[in-house]
């Protein structure tokens, strides 16, 4: 699965507004000069909060003497993911979103997004013309947005 449903996404937040204040938030932080202190990283816990595919916000090295020279296992999408999923990074991973989002949120979407972050596991021709190996989100989600009591909806 490459984008999540709006029933998941509204799980990351308490209510409709706390989602457009999220927003909000971030589009000010965009164009601030204070997101020259962003990192990949940041910018992948905000599309993946949003339910987006937040592959595409990652372009593979191509350059055949920088792949060479281990450009690909320096790849920033490799570092953002094991950022995103470590533990000792929430308090930075947060702050930007200066409370908008929680650390149960954070909890929540670690669960969702791939771990396969080791570079080693890969090799760089399966990034090539924009596809990627693995999905953006993990298969579990179906039974994420069923009601609890095992009753369907609809």
């Amino acid at each position: 699965m490459n984008t999540l449903p709006r029933a998941l996404t509204a799980r990351f937040f308490p209510t409709p507004d706390s989602y457009n204040a999220f927003r909000h938030g971030w589009s000010v932080l965009i164009n601030s000069t204070d997101r020259d202190n962003l990192s990949a990283a940041h910018h992948l816990l905000y599309l993946a909060l949003s339910g987006k595919d937040w592959r595409r916000a990652f372009t593979p090295p191509s350059n055949r003497r920088k792949l060479d020279n281990g450009a690909f296992q320096g790849w920033a999408m490799f570092r953002a993911l094991q950022t995103l999923h470590n533990q000792y990074m929430e308090q930075e991973l947060l702050a930007p979103f200066a409370g908008l989002v929680s650390a149960q949120a954070l909890k929540e979407l670690r669960g969702l997004l791939p771990l396969n972050g080791n570079p080693y596991a890969f090799q760089a021709g399966q990034f090539a013309q924009g596809a990627f190996p693995f999905d953006a989100y993990k298969d579990q989600i179906q039974r994420l947005i069923q009601p609890q009591d095992g009753s369907h909806a609809g």
